[in-house]
Parts: C-alpha cells; structure tokens; sequence
C-alpha cells in the first residue's frame, strides 16, 4: 500500500531496489538455500524468485495452482545453472497437497532454508452488508488458512535456523480502508499468527512483510488510487535482506518493504528495547 502516502517508519520511502538490499551483495548470498515460494509464478512471488536467483540460491520452490502459469514462470526464471527452479502444483488451503511438495523438495534438494508465504486472495470489496459470502470468506481461507497449512509443514521440514517470511499487508494494521474488511481482518489475523510461531519456534526467523504496491493483478483489483507503484525487485530484494542476518534483531515483527534497511539498523536497539513493530492495541497499557 505504498503510494497511499501513510506515515513511515524510515525518513527514507523506497520505490525502487537500492545497493544495500542488492542480490549481488556478498552479505546476502543465498547459496546453499533451497527457497519455497508460495504464489510463485506471478508478479511478487516470480520476483522473489529471480532476486533468490541472482544471490546464487540452490534450488527455487514455487507452488501454485495454475500450471501454464508455474511453467512459464519456470521458463523464464530457469537463465543459469547455478540455482534449480522447479514448480508444484497444489492448493494451498490443501494439506495433503503441501505437504506431498514439500516432502518432495527435501527429497530433491535437502531441508528448506526459507518460505515465503506469498499466495493471497483480495475479495470483491463491497461493505460487508453486500459482500457475497462465499467471496468473502475464500480471503480467509487463502489469506489465514493457507499460510497456516504451508507453514505446519515447513515447521516440521525446515532446516536449522530457517526463516519464514509471510507476505501480509499494511491493510493490516492501518487505519480503515471502504470496503476492505475482510482482507484486512485476514491479513491481521495471518500476521498475528506469525507473531505465535516465532515464539513458539525462537530457533526460526519469523518476518511479516508488507511488500508495497506493485503493479499486479491483485492491486489493480483494489480499486485504490495509487500515485506511484513499487517495482518488484523492491519487496525481492528486501525479502533477500530479511534472510540475512542482517536483519535478527526483527525477528518476530512487521515491517514495509519500502522503509530503509540502514536506517532500521541504525534503531536495532531503540526497537528491541520498546518492542517496536509487533502488532499492539493502541494506548494499551498507559504510558506516562
């Protein structure tokens, strides 16, 4: 939702890709990971897959349901020997189905170092009053019930110190957006989610991302006025910067792909002291 001109965190707004959260920076190599990429073979997904490939990764994951679209993506990501790029068709709402891709990666290429829960679904945004129903709740299902199916199975898969980005949205936690109920709720209650599993899991690096806005299906859907879109590569690169170390002391929070890795450095402390960037209840408890 970058474009939408809410308050940053950083003084710095990014649209656009910048050295610091560059794949050819040997800080960020992902060689050696195996990536799983949920919604993979389009717009941000295809992305993160090509920025995981240009930082040298072993072997890139996507699932999806709708096969020319995998293979196409497979087709035009598949530009070096280096990393493999290989696709799985399944539902992500289907258990069965995931956990037969993911036990046929480990298979393949070992344990998953990373997964991104990129997969999401944006209703027809009407006043709940009007909202179809069906519509409605199939946000809920791919929006809370997917991330929780595909990271079930990768708890009990992931290597060793293995991140876990989930793809959520601003919408989740900013002020309120016509008509966009129940993608907000659902993106809030994913995100929440993930807040448990990094507790629960202290040996995992747990991030919740707001990617921006890019140009993609999903943002045209919206119906938002955007005044200027992100680029891909920007939530990419980010997402590769979130798989360094670089970025520990964020495990367990939410952040904007937008907002300036340098800079959210340079306040490692400020925000780990105060517990900044975690989902909370405005005012609650009182400060002085």
């Amino acid at each position: 939702m970058a474009g939408t001109r809410y308050p940053s965190f950083t003084q710095a707004f990014h649209h656009s890709p910048y050295p610091e959260i560059s794949p050819s920076r040997p800080t960020l190599s992902a060689k050696g990971k195996v990536i799983f990429i949920t919604g993979g073979g389009t717009g941000i997904g295809k992305a993160i897959a090509a920025a995981f490939i240009e930082a040298g990764a072993t072997a890139i994951v996507l699932i999806g349901r709708t096969e020319t679209t995998l293979k196409s993506a497979q087709a035009e990501l598949s530009v070096t020997d280096t990393t493999v790029v290989r696709y799985h068709l399944a539902d992500i709402t289907d258990p069965a189905a995931v956990e037969d891709a993911f036990s046929t990666t480990v298979q393949r290429y070992g344990k998953v170092d990373v997964l991104i829960n990129n997969a999401a679904y944006l209703a027809v945004h009407k006043p709940l009053i009007v909202s179809p129903l069906d519509d409605y709740w199939r946000g809920f299902e791919i929006n809370v019930k997917g991330p929780i199916v595909t990271t079930q199975a990768f708890l009990k898969i992931a290597r060793p110190g293995a991140t876990l980005i989930n793809v959520s949205s601003g919408a989740a936690h900013i002020p309120y957006i016509p008509d966009y109920s129940g993608y907000s709720a659902a993106k809030l209650a994913s995100s929440k989610i993930m807040e448990y599993v990094q507790r629960e899991n202290p040996e995992l690096r747990v991030f919740n991302l707001q990617p921006g806005t890019v140009e993609t299906s999903m943002a045209k859907k919206s119906g938002l006025s955007i005044d200027k879109y992100d680029e891909p590569g920007l939530p990419a690169a980010f997402c590769l910067w979130l798989v360094s170390q670089e970025s520990e002391f964020l495990r367990g929070r939410f952040v904007w792909a937008n907002w300036d890795v340098g800079e959210l450095m340079a306040r490692a402390e400020e925000i780990k002291e105060k517990d900044l960037l975690t989902i909370a209840l405005n005012g609650w408890p009182p400060r002085d």
